[in-house]
This record gives structure tokens, sequence and C-alpha cells, in this order.
């Protein structure tokens, strides 16, 4: 769709299927079918995103973005707050966890033409003679110079400045964490003597022009065709060197976008470690990538000609001008999935609206939360020693939109009192070691904030959430583990990374 039109082309809308005139006696049949369709994309988007969010962190990963730029998204759409997982699941796959083996960015606009991003991405290498590890922490601010659109063309050219660090952020406890609950292998990788921060500076160029729109009626009428250019290079203090040149074909229609064309990667400068080395000459190539979107859902595919680092992206995004505000209608209840960062948890909840506290006439919108939580997060920097975690708890969570144009973000607060269990187990040298299961009566406090990003139609929408969390068991405990005695049940912390879907 090209922009100016904007009542079709809406990130956070459901494809719209064109439907032929019925007879009015088949409303009821059509109203059902409109039911089931709408139940059905629920569990679609709930399904595909629960299980690939999983996967494409946890699971054999080859590359991804430059560290530090946008990842690519069609430039007719330009999300105000967006969450992106790359990993090489949506790629070509393979049995060797090498390169960049997860990566996650998170973007926001913070105004017109103002945006920034945080980038966190896991490097390895694994051979027969050399292994390691390291991980890079990018942050970016970028300002769009040039934004002009049409009804038909979209140009933007945007620069910026941040840093890009290297060392040790807990990639390691966050890789290992996700292939314990996947039953994948652990990644045992001493992390290589880099470290230091750098100076980055970027610019990034887009261009779409639409040529071409089909005529007739039904699902075969009204795409529209065009072609995309994007160019983007970085630079760091440190005289890396990152650039990309990409050309795609791109059809629309309604809320869908699919791309397919070519990505040239460029990369030099990288002599720090044998890790970030052997990564940049992974990304070094030319490749044939294919992308859609659907809604708020972004997938795609980049996959490498000569080399290894295939990868794939999954991006959720959230677009204010399209999304109601936070509480249009008040939630009657919600269904919550999402994970913790870097002793990885695996996060369902159940929420039920409530007034116990808040009234009906206040800004503030109460739940009642039923909260379980499970997964193995390694036992501090041990690769070997992990934390089998079942905890569930019930409490209260309070929420309410931001003021002004700001309405479609909501900030929330929650607190709840429940049982937590710890159980150590052990892999590599240690497999097979356990020790006794402990409970505790454990405390939880969070809060953050949570994105407008896709209505689903008969009441249902989701959103997207940023947030920390935190569990205070009632005390430590000692157990014996491969006849040492060691600690477990301690307070901890965590990054909430999830989605909240609301029925209204």
């Amino acid at each position: 769709m090209a922009p100016g039109r904007k009542v079709s082309n809406v990130p956070g809308g459901l494809p719209q299927l064109a439907v032929g005139a019925r007879p009015a006696g088949d409303a009821k049949l059509l109203k059902s079918s409109l039911w089931n369709n709408s139940r059905s994309v629920l569990f679609f988007y709930r399904r595909i995103i629960c299980l690939i969010i999983l996967n494409t962190i946890s699971l054999n990963a080859n590359a991804g973005e430059i560290a530090g730029m946008h990842s690519q998204l069609v430039p007719t759409t330009n999300p105000d707050f967006s969450l992106n997982f790359s990993n090489d699941f949506l790629g070509r796959g393979g049995s060797v966890d090498d390169f960049r083996t997860a990566q996650i960015i998170i973007s926001a606009n913070l105004g017109e033409r103002w945006f920034a991003l945080l980038d966190h991405s896991t490097l390895t290498l694994e051979e027969a003679q050399i292994n390691g590890r390291v991980d890079q922490l990018t942050g970016s601010l970028g300002y769009r110079f040039i934004d002009r659109q049409s009804t038909s063309a979209v140009s933007r050219l945007a620069a910026g400045t941040g840093f890009r660090s290297a060392g040790d952020f807990s990639g390691e406890p966050m890789q290992n964490g996700f292939h314990r609950i996947v039953g994948s292998e652990i990644s045992s990788l001493p992390y290589v003597e880099s470290s230091g921060t750098d100076l980055t500076l970027w610019v990034d160029a887009d261009h779409y022009n639409e040529f071409h729109t089909s005529s007739g009626d039904g699902f075969f009428g009204g795409w529209r065709s065009g072609y995309w250019i994007r160019a983007s290079s970085l630079v760091t203090s440190d005289r890396q060197l990152d650039s990309a040149l990409g050309a795609y074909a791109v059809t629309s229609r309604n809320s869908i976008d699919i791309w397919m064309g070519f990505r040239r990667d460029w990369r030099s400068g990288y002599d720090q470690d044998f890790v970030q080395a052997a990564t940049a000459a992974a990304e070094d190539d030319i490749a044939f990538v294919i992308g859609l979107r659907w809604g708020a859902l972004v997938l795609e595919t980049v996959q490498q000609l000569n080399n290894e680092a295939s990868y794939g992206q999954l991006k959720l995004v959230a677009d204010a001008s399209q999304s109601k505000s936070a509480f249009d209608a008040v939630p009657r209840a919600s269904f919550e999935f999402g994970f913790l960062l870097p002793d990885v948890q695996v996060q369902l909840a159940g929420k039920i609206r409530s007034t116990l506290f808040a009234t009906t006439e206040s800004a503030w919108r109460e739940s009642i939360v039923i909260d379980t939580r499970f997964g193995e997060p390694q036992y501090e920097d041990n690769s070997e020693l992990y934390v089998e975690t079942r905890q569930v708890t019930i409490g209260m969570e309070w929420e309410r939109p931001l003021a002004g144009t700001l309405n479609w973000i909501s900030a929330y607060g929650a607190a709840g009192v429940g049982w937590r269990s710890e159980k150590l187990l052990g892999d590599g040298l240690l497999a097979g070691e356990e020790s006794e299961a402990i409970g505790k009566a454990t405390a939880i406090v969070g809060g953050g904030l949570r994105f407008a990003a896709a209505n689903l139609g008969r009441g249902w929408r989701y959103r997207l959430q940023l947030g920390v969390s935190s569990w205070i068991p009632s005390s430590t405990a000692e157990v014996l583990f491969a006849g040492q005695p060691t600690e477990i049940h301690k307070t901890g912390f965590g990054i909430n990374l999830g989605m909240t879907f609301d029925y209204e």
C-alpha cells in the first residue's frame, strides 16, 4: 500500500480478505464464519509467537542485522515500537551454533523524526582448534533528515550516533537457558579477552516506489506492486565498518506486504578477537531475501549464496496512528505470554478485571493475576549447573494509559505472593547429578509499559510488553549438589519481554 492510504495499510490490523456479495439469508452463516475466522487468527498469532520466539532465540543461529541498525521493514510501514528476534531457525538451520547466535533489537520512535534502539547480540565460534564467545551491546539514537511520503512513494534518509560495546553481557546464560527449555545442546564456551566501548556513526537510506496496481475484484484485485531499495552503513571509532545494500520487489494489499530480492553485506576492521573476526567474515556475502508482514507480525528469511550465515527474523510492531487507546474498551480478561532475561524463565499469566481497590471511574484499571513461571536458568557463570524452577503466584496488577497522544501506551505495576520450587540439575561433566527440590514462599513485584499492537476482531486484541520483574523468596536455602553445599532461592531480577492478549 502506498503511504497516504492510511485506512487500508494498518500495521496493527489483520489482512482484510475480499468477500463477495452474499444473500441476506446468509447473514447468520457469515457472522458465524467471521467469528470462527477471528478465533483462528487469534490462535494463529498466539501459536506462532509463542513457538517461534522460543525457537528463534534458542536454536542454532548464524547471522543477523548490522548491530545498531534498524531491522528490515518495507518503508511504507513506520512502527512506533518494535521487538525483533533474529536467528537461523528462519534461515538455513543446521547443527553448528556459530557466529551471531542470537540477536534482540528493541526500537522506538521518540517523536516525529527522532528514534532510538538497543541491540543485544551473542557471538560464538566452536571449531576443532578454537572456541570462544563474546557479546555485543549496541545503542543508537537517530534522526530522519528526509521523510517524504506521497500516495505512491516513500523516501527516507536517517543518520545518527551511538555506542557499541564488546564483552560479557549475559549472552551465555541467555543462550543456555533457552537451550535447556527446548532440550537443545548446551554451549560451554569461554568468553574471549575482548572488551571495550566504541563510538558509532551511521547512515540509513530507504526508497520505495509503487508502479502498478492490479485491477479487478476479489482476492487478486487491489494488489500494489513496487520496488524498494535500502542502503545502510555503520562505522565505529575502532574502524569497524558494516555496510549493506538491498534491492527488492514488493507487493502489498491491505495490511499485507511481501518482498523478495537480494542483499549484499560487507564487513571489515574486525581484528579485536577471533570470534568477531569469524562472524564478520561469515556475514560478508550476498543473500536472497524473502519477507512477509501480516498486520503486526513480520517474518523474513535471508539465505546466503556462498557462506553459511543464513538467518531469519521475527518482528512484532506497534503503530500509534493505527492503534486504539489502551482503554478505548476495558479488557475483561487477559492472557499474557512472555519470558524473563537473562535468567531465562517462561511466563504464562491470566488476568480478570476487578474493582477491589480501583473503582470503575478511576483512570487506573485493576486485575487479579494468576502468574506461572518455569525454566532451567543457568546457575551464575557455571554452564554445567542449572536451576529447575517452578513458580506460581496470585496477586494484583494496576494499569493506566499515558496522557495525550501517548494513550496507546500504558504503564503497569504488579505485586503478588505464591510458591517457588528450585532444584539443581547438572549438565556436561555433571550430567545426571541433581539436588533435592525445595519450595519457598515467594513474593514478586514488577512494572513496565505495554504498547497497543493489533486488533484481532470480536473483542480480541494484543499488545507488546516491555518491563522488569523481581522475585523475592522468603529465605535462601542450601542443598547438596555433587557433594558440595550450594545456595538456592536467591532474590532475582529480570527483563520481561512479552505479549498481552486482551478480551474486551
